[in-house]
């Protein structure tokens, strides 16, 4: 019995002594870590090892030491320290220049231990505040931890899935591809055959046109003659080619007898057969057949078979302006008249039985070669959408993945802004405009002890006289994915927060508060 109770009070007297702060004796402005070096019962050297002076020098007021160690609680040296514990939250150090100011900057007070300032210590409120703080930071990240595992366990699940395609895809690849090929031959072996026909087919018809054409030119050109042929004695003279003034050579409008005789060789006359052959090649541009030639009595018969009808050029005092104007009209429409619309070329016949076989044979073939073609070029397109898929680095874990391929959008008073991850980020304007590419994917950027808090996007549009845009993305815990920030640090520079679970780490791995100093 008296044994239990031994121990009982032995425990209490533990305990009691757990919870209370014992204060280590130290001079005023020194940090525990430091207490060794001030020694009450040596003399101090400075920590930068220059001098060794008295102790009771250390504190004076007065700076001996070049690096201001022996005045750690007073303001005499301009880069002294003074250490605030701050008990019951995180301690700090601040520029010796602040020691009794006036103006409290440690929250236990000590900074102002001789001007009379009247401070509080508020270390154990700002302490629990900043504690609430990292508990709600602690659930937060035990939220986000249990989505970030699932978007692990989702990542791992997926990229098997997509390696297992990918295999099946490369394979199937190379089927595709010899079948590709095999029909390559194919269409070509059926294509052979199908063009012989078609250019035998066009080069028949070319030759018949060729000889319809001769055949009319000849017809033509006989009518010509028995036209010219005024006496119809079976010789052309230069004489009667005087008929027809538009086969003037000089452009004079008048067709004068050297001319005639030019045309016909240097002859007086030619027969029809030296007609067709030398004379009428160079007169059958010009030539106007009788036939073309508008018929002039019929338009007067016209004329007088309506003489109720008044003249149009009656009208007002310049009738008789517009009488030579007609007059001018009609010559000049006697002399050259209008030539003959051209005929539209005839279409070349359709292609004979034997030769549509072979066409639509050719074409069945280039049809499945299209298709087969069409096959592995989609095979293809998977197939490095999955390389480049599998290729990026999703975190340690793969917990970035279910980022890809999705955007997500901050809507701001002038832009809205848009993160598409491992992909691009882009601004456009909410009133008109065209968006604009602040970056491409480039890398993460983060730390090295951090390397996936950061995202850089770079090479995005140029800016007038500037450089190339560009954008950094800080990631975040957070139970949701969300943009919730973007500004510009530096002209085309831009900065944005990005909140996601997959950011998330342990609880454990989140800074604690500061212990007490004893």
């Amino acid at each position: 019995m008296l044994r239990a109770l031994m121990l009982l009070v032995a425990g209490a007297l533990l305990g009691s002594l757990c919870c209370r702060a014992v204060e280590v004796k130290r001079p005023r402005g020194v940090s525990l870590s430091n207490r060794s070096f001030y020694d009450e019962a040596k003399p101090f050297t400075c920590l930068d090892g220059s001098q060794t002076i008295p102790y009771d020098r250390v504190n004076d007021d007065y700076c001996d030491c070049a690096d201001g160690t022996d005045e750690p609680g007073t303001a005499a040296c301009s880069n002294g320290r003074f250490h605030c514990t701050n008990a019951g939250y995180k301690p700090q150090y601040i520029p010796a220049s602040r020691v009794n100011d006036g103006i409290c900057d440690c929250c236990d007070t000590t900074d102002e231990y001789n001007s009379g300032a009247q401070c509080q210590n508020t270390c154990r409120e700002m302490g629990r505040k900043e504690r609430e703080e990292l508990e709600k930071k602690a659930a937060m990240a035990r939220e986000g931890m249990l989505l970030k595992h699932q978007f692990i366990e989702e990542a791992k699940k997926g990229r098997e899935e997509k390696q297992a395609k990918l295999q099946e895809l490369v394979e199937k690849r190379q089927n595709v591809q010899s079948q590709v090929d095999l029909l390559r031959a194919e269409k070509e072996e059926a294509e052979k055959p199908e063009r012989e026909a078609k250019d035998a087919h066009k080069k028949e018809w070319e030759e018949r046109r060729e000889a319809e054409k001769v055949a009319s030119e000849r017809k033509r050109s006989l009518e010509a003659f028995g036209e010219l042929d005024l006496d119809s004695d079976g010789m052309l003279s230069s004489t009667e080619l005087f008929s027809h003034p538009e086969l003037d050579t000089d452009g004079d409008g008048l067709l004068s007898d050297q001319e005639a005789q030019t045309l016909l060789g240097g002859s007086s006359a030619v027969d029809s057969a030296y007609f067709q052959e030398s004379v009428w090649p160079q007169i059958s541009a010009k030539y106007k057949s009788e036939s073309e030639a508008p018929s002039l009595p019929q338009v007067e018969e016209e004329t007088d078979s309506h003489p109720e009808s008044p003249p149009e050029d009656d009208e007002g005092d310049d009738g008789e302006e517009g009488d030579e104007d007609d007059e001018e009209e009609s010559d000049e429409d006697h002399r050259a008249p209008p030539a003959k619309p051209q005929t539209e070329e005839p279409e070349m016949p359709p292609y004979d039985e034997a030769t549509q076989m072979l066409i639509d044979t050719a074409q069945a073939a280039r049809n499945q070669y299209e298709e087969a073609e069409k096959s592995l070029r989609e095979i293809e397109d998977t197939v490095r959408s999955l390389e480049k898929e599998i290729s990026l680095d999703f975190g340690t874990h793969g917990e970035f993945s279910y980022l890809y391929g999705q955007c997500y959008e901050l809507s701001t008073s002038e832009y809205i802004y848009r993160l598409c991850p491992f992909n691009r980020v882009t601004q456009k304007p909410k009133v008109g405009g065209s968006e604009t590419n602040l970056g491409l994917w480039a890398s993460w950027a983060g730390p090295e002890h951090d390397k996936f808090s950061v995202m850089k996007y770079d090479q995005g549009t140029t800016c007038w006289q500037g450089p190339n845009r560009s954008t950094q993305v800080k990631l975040f815990c957070g139970k949701e994915t969300v943009v919730t920030s973007t500004s510009e640090p530096s002209r085309c520079e831009y900065l944005m927060e990005f909140f996601t679970p997959a950011a998330c780490q342990q609880p454990s791995d989140i800074p604690q508060e500061e212990h007490d100093e004893l």
